[in-house]
C-alpha cells in the first residue's frame, strides 16, 4: 500500500441523515485505477473510520 489519495468523493457539510456514495473506479484525473484493495476513510464531526474496499475489474 502506497498511502496515496486516489479520489475525494464528498466534501463539505451535509445535513444529518444517511448517505450513499458510489465510486466509478477512477482517480481524480479520470484515469481508471487497477484492481486491488483500497482504504476508504470517512469523517463526520469528531468521528473517523477507515475500512478496506476491494476493487475487482
Amino acid at each position: 500500500m502506497k498511502g496515496e489519495r486516489i479520489r475525494n468523493l464528498a466534501d463539505g457539510e451535509k445535513p444529518a441523515g444517511g448517505y450513499r456514495i458510489s465510486w466509478d473506479g477512477r482517480s481524480d484525473d479520470g484515469i481508471p485505477v487497477a484492481s486491488g484493495i483500497y482504504l476508504v476513510r470517512m469523517e463526520a464531526g469528531g468521528w473517523t473510520e477507515c475500512r478496506k474496499m476491494l476493487l475487482i475489474r
